[in-house]
């Protein structure tokens, strides 16, 4: 019998933390999943730990090895191997409550007939027990862009999205860059799709050393063009004002240290005002930036 959702886990040398959501997805109420494993060409002993995973038969369990190229060419890699209905991304050295697949699967079935939804949203907790953020202010539909770019809610939370809608918003990938914000996949889809919002937590994380989001500032200075990239389209029409300017302000920040001309920039930019507006600050703060950085 297909299952429902795919469980998708990008990972790069972080073999040592799987066997936490491989406890615990066993201890899942339901059942209705698969989990499949993006190795994003990593050099510890994350192939031998899964094969033990796949060889007890405990789960539904596919490996995938890939050349690095960072989380967001993992994700975009893994899509290719999903048959299910609905996809979420659980990180390596996360894992869920035991009852977030049964949770998943009672919120689709009351929402299914709902038109133009990508997906639903529920919340993340820490192990201590603690919120990321605040809740949100009503469960129901809602638009990313509207609520979690305009700080209604703030914070990590945890998105499941439907399979076919993921599919057809890839992340850009750039020759040599590693790195692309998950929000930029987002924004593009809430043009289009708003999200179903539970105040449920089913999703259990802390920010490891050596993680991603602990390495993210030194990522993003040398993913140039896929941090242009979010910032161009969190510039969009409707969009929060002063997300806008931000993002209008590292637009230009990345542009130059990237040795894009100002009329380039403007010119692709999707709010070519403000890009001329904040060009010459953007200049001081590249500086300054190559000169801490080391860029």
């Amino acid at each position: 019998m297909k299952k429902l959702l795919t469980i998708l886990t990008p990972t790069y040398n972080r073999g040592k933390y799987l066997e936490n959501i491989f406890v615990s997805l066993q201890q899942q109420t339901n059942q209705n999943f698969e989990w499949i494993i993006v190795d994003d060409g990593s050099t510890d002993n994350t192939e031998k730990i899964v094969e033990s995973f796949i060889k007890s038969d405990k789960l539904v369990i596919k490996y995938l090895y890939k050349k690095n190229g960072g989380k967001h060419t993992a994700v975009n890699y893994g899509l290719k191997y999903i048959s299910t209905k609905l996809t979420v991304i659980l990180d390596s050295d996360d894992y869920f409550t035991n009852d977030a697949v049964e949770v998943i699967e009672k919120t689709y079935n009351e929402n299914k007939n709902e038109k133009n939804i990508c997906g639903f949203t529920f919340l993340k907790r820490r192990r201590n027990g603690e919120l990321f953020g605040s809740e949100f202010p009503r469960e129901g539909r809602y638009n990313f862009s509207k609520w979690r770019l305009s700080k209604v809610v703030t914070d990590e939370r945890c998105d499941v999205f439907y399979s076919d809608v993921m599919k057809n918003y890839p992340f850009s990938e750039y020759e040599g860059e590693k790195y692309i914000g998950e929000s930029t996949m987002m924004i593009k889809m809430s043009s289009r799709y708003d999200m179903i919002c539970k105040n449920i937590a089913i999703y259990i994380a802390d920010y490891l050393e050596g993680g991603l989001t602990d390495n993210s500032r030194k990522l993003r200075l040398h993913s140039l063009l896929g941090g242009m990239e979010y910032c161009n389209v969190s510039m969009v029409s409707g969009i929060y004002w002063r997300r806008r300017l931000k993002s209008a302000l590292l637009y230009d920040t990345y542009g130059f240290l990237k040795n894009i001309k100002p009329k380039k920039l403007i010119n692709d930019s999707n709010a070519p005002l403000l890009t001329t507006i904040f060009y010459p600050i953007s200049i001081i703060i590249g500086k300054y930036w190559k000169n801490k950085y080391k860029l």
